[in-house]
């Protein structure tokens, strides 16, 4: 299990013990979670990254890499990892 998974399941521990004594496989369910999340930071980050000036330096570029990857996981983090607990949709949705 990756660090989303790790931090996700610390969460839903914290903030949504009801929900996670119902998964069946919780290691399966965070596994699974985290590498998602990872994966979606990826493909975010380099979509925002292709939004490049036509001029750019290497400390320009460095900082807009940076910055794409920074506001992908944030989105991610929001929509997957630190679930809103009374978003009642959304973590019905990570539960399938």
């Amino acid at each position: 299990m990756n660090h989303y998974g790790v931090r996700a399941q610390e969460h839903w521990r914290t903030h949504l013990p009801r929900q996670l004594a119902g998964i069946q496989d919780p290691e399966e369910f965070f596994t699974l979670l985290g590498a998602t999340a990872e994966s979606e930071i990826g493909v975010r980050a380099e979509a925002l990254a292709q939004l490049k000036p036509a001029a750019e330096g290497y400390l320009d570029e460095v900082a807009r890499l940076q910055t794409a990857r920074q506001l992908a996981e944030m989105e991610v983090m929001r929509e997957l990892i630190l679930v809103d607990p009374e978003d009642r949709e959304a973590v019905g949705q990570l539960l399938g």
